[in-house]
């Protein structure tokens, strides 16, 4: 396979980035490796969609590729099909929780046999993804230690961070954040692994130190009963997030478990102090500004880190502010598909 900088249209490898509705970033990864956007359910396969069967269906009806990069791990099982079938490689964008999961007792997958599968199957799971998985590229440090065991200790495996959208940057870089208020901004859609209910539940404790403190909750599906906690405010989804971070001091990520949430990289950009928890990859972007930062994913962690932070000086809140839009103006779409290509090319060339 070819090297950065002695590519030629002869040797150019054909990829195809297998997945379903990709996150705008991944999009922008896949364009930057030129890849073709293949939806991994080719086929309907009726009263078996959801079913291992399905997945080995799809992996049968895939094109011919040298390369394909797998967006998730939900369409991994019919790519590893598909490399039995054709000889492609597979490199592994690990983007989701769906390996982070994998061997707990909770672990649901789509149907009954998913759900055994992920339960009681990873040692088989791990065998099959080191004969199967060439490489992986990770969107954080964080998803590259829970994807190691799946790919083996001689699988090449490189980080390569999202990015705030284009049309989204600028627009950030413009906010002037409340950073004197007590009033803090959660950003993310109603699922379990983003930590919302935890953040609502640390809401009162928050209270008892700092009376007025206030928490809007931007994302769409969040329950009303929300807003029946004092000083919550649940907004749903808004057309004008810049205007949403501009009216708080801080961004909180209170996730179960999330890769690289890139509502972490627009508080950045927009100048407010993200507190993150342990198990969220953006821990290493609060890390850099403040150790502080970085919580545990319980209601106590939650709690006592926006306490401490609101106990904080108008002036010090200023420091991580300026620290803030430092780190996030290099999270710009030019830079990262650059970091992104690279990234694959090395994973590739490292097993060629």
């Amino acid at each position: 396979m070819r090297r950065p900088g002695r590519r030629s249209a002869r040797d150019d490898p054909r990829v195809a980035m297998l997945c379903t509705d990709p996150h705008p970033a991944h999009r922008g990864f896949a364009e930057a490796v030129g890849a073709d956007l293949v939806d991994f359910r080719r086929l309907d396969a009726g009263p078996l969609s959801g079913t291992l069967l399905e997945d080995a269906l799809n992996g049968l009806s895939y094109p011919r590729y040298d390369v394909y990069l797998v967006e998730g791990s939900q369409p991994l099982y019919a790519a590893l099909l598909a490399r039995a079938r054709t000889g492609a490689r597979v490199v592994y964008l690990c983007a989701d929780h769906g390996l982070y999961e994998l061997g707990r007792g909770d672990f649901a997958g789509q149907s009954a046999a998913k759900s055994l599968v992920g339960r009681f199957g990873r040692p088989a799971a791990e065998r099959v993804g080191r004969w199967g998985i060439d490489g992986c590229v990770a969107v954080s440090s964080f998803a590259a230690d829970f994807v190691r065991p799946f790919v083996g200790p001689d699988a090449p495996v490189r980080v390569a961070h999202p990015y705030v959208q284009p049309e989204r940057f600028d627009a950030l870089g413009r906010v002037d954040p409340a950073l004197a208020s007590t009033r803090a901004v959660v950003v993310g859609r109603n699922a379990r692994y983003k930590g919302v209910d935890l953040l609502v539940e640390a809401w009162p404790r928050v209270r008892e130190r700092h009376p007025g403190a206030t928490l809007s909750v931007v994302g769409r599906g969040h329950p009303e009963a929300y807003g029946h906690v004092p000083g919550v405010e649940v907004r749903g989804f808004v057309e004008d997030l810049p205007a949403a971070l501009g009216e708080a001091a801080l961004a909180v990520q209170p996730s179960r478990m999330d890769t690289f949430p890139v509502s972490t990289l627009e508080a950045l950009r927009a100048g407010v102090p993200p507190l993150v928890t342990a198990t969220t990859g953006t821990r290493s972007e609060a890390y850099a500004l403040d150790p502080a930062l970085v919580v545990p994913p319980t209601v106590e962690g939650l709690a006592r880190g926006v306490c401490d932070y609101f106990d904080r000086s108008v002036a010090a809140r200023e420091t991580l502010s300026a620290l803030a839009r430092d780190r996030g103006r290099t999270f710009d779409a030019t830079t990262r598909r650059a970091a992104f290509r690279r990234a694959f090319h090395a994973v590739c060339d490292a097993r060629s």
